[in-house]
C-alpha cells in the first residue's frame, strides 16, 4: 500500500562552494553548486544550481524551512523570453504539467530526500519542473513542481519570489518551505540534495502563426558584458526547523578571453 507523501523542493546557486555556518550552533552544513551554460559574457545562459545538505557526523539534517539565494549583480532579466505563459498553482496541483502551457516552463531538475526514521538510504524525486507563476508585487514568481511516483509518492507546488537586481546590486530568490510529513501525522522529511536549472536549455516553446504551430527555443537571462573580479559570486542562506541556519557560497569563474579572429591572407610566391 502506498502512503501519499508530500515533498518540496527548491534549489540554489553555482560551481563549487565553501560553506560558512551562520552561527556556532548550526546543526547542518550545506554546499552550493552553480554554473552558467554557456559561460559567455553578454550571452543568454541557462543557470544551473543546486545544493547538498548534511547533518552533523553524517546524520539526517533537520527539515529545511527556507532558502534565500543571492544572485550576482549585472544579470539582464529584461531580454529573457522565459515564461511567456503563466502557470496557475491550482491548475498545476489538479492536473500536473498538463494544466499549464509548455510556454510557462523555465527549467527542470531532481531532488533527494531522507526520512528521519528507519533506513536512511534516501529516496530520489526524479522530476522537478520550474514554471512561471503569477507575479507577486511586481516580482517574478517561480513555481517548483515536484512529482515523484516511486518509491516516494510526492506531488507539490512550491513558490520562490525573484527580486531582480541591477548593475550594481545583486538580486535574490527567496522561498519559505513548509514542513512535509513523511507519513500522515509523522515527522517531516529532510531534503538532502537538489539539482535544477533555470534557462532555455532543453526547452521548446510553441507559437501559432498563420494557422501553423511554430516551435522555437526561448532566450534566457543574459550575463553582463563584463565579469567581476574573481568571478560571479553567489550565496545562499538555509534555515532549518530546529531554528539553526547555515550559509553556503559559490563562485562561477570568469570565462576565458575569446581569441581574436584569425585573418587568412593570400601568400604571395616569387618566381
Amino acid at each position: 500500500m502506498r502512503v501519499p507523501k508530500r515533498l518540496i523542493v527548491l534549489g540554489a546557486a553555482l560551481l563549487v562552494c565553501a560553506v560558512v555556518p551562520a552561527s556556532a550552533m548550526a546543526s547542518a552544513t550545506a554546499v552550493l553548486h552553480t554554473s552558467f551554460s554557456p559561460n559567455r559574457l553578454g550571452a543568454s545562459t541557462t543557470i544551473g544550481f543546486g545544493f547538498d545538505i548534511a547533518g552533523p557526523n553524517g546524520s539526517v539534517p533537520p527539515p529545511l524551512r527556507s532558502v534565500s539565494l543571492k544572485l550576482p549583480p549585472g544579470m539582464n532579466y529584461l531580454t529573457t523570453t522565459l515564461g511567456l505563459a503563466i502557470c496557475q498553482p491550482a491548475a498545476l496541483l489538479e492536473r500536473g504539467l498538463a494544466g499549464c502551457s509548455p510556454n510557462s516552463r523555465i527549467g527542470f531538475g531532481s531532488a533527494y530526500v531522507e526520512v528521519p526514521f528507519g533506513e536512511t538510504s534516501g529516496h530520489e524525486i526524479p522530476d522537478i519542473q520550474a514554471l512561471m507563476g503569477p507575479p507577486h508585487n511586481g516580482n517574478i514568481v517561480v513555481l517548483f513542481y515536484a512529482d515523484g511516483r516511486e518509491p516516494v509518492y510526492a506531488q507539490l507546488v512550491f513558490a520562490g519570489e525573484l527580486i531582480a537586481g541591477s548593475q550594481t546590486l545583486g538580486g535574490s530568490l527567496n522561498a519559505a518551505i513548509p514542513l512535509v510529513p513523511s507519513v500522515p501525522a509523522g515527522p517531516p522529511v529532510s531534503i538532502v540534495k537538489v539539482r535544477t536549472t533555470i534557462g532555455p536549455a532543453h526547452l521548446t516553446y510553441y507559437e501559432h502563426l498563420h494557422g501553423r504551430t511554430i516551435s522555437f527555443h526561448p532566450t534566457g537571462v543574459s550575463l553582463p558584458p563584463r565579469c567581476p573580479r574573481g568571478g560571479f559570486a553567489f550565496s545562499a542562506t538555509f534555515s532549518f526547523e530546529d531554528s539553526t541556519s547555515t550559509v553556503a557560497q559559490s563562485t562561477v569563474p570568469c570565462p576565458p578571453p575569446r581569441k581574436p579572429a584569425t585573418r587568412h591572407g593570400s601568400r604571395k610566391s616569387s618566381h
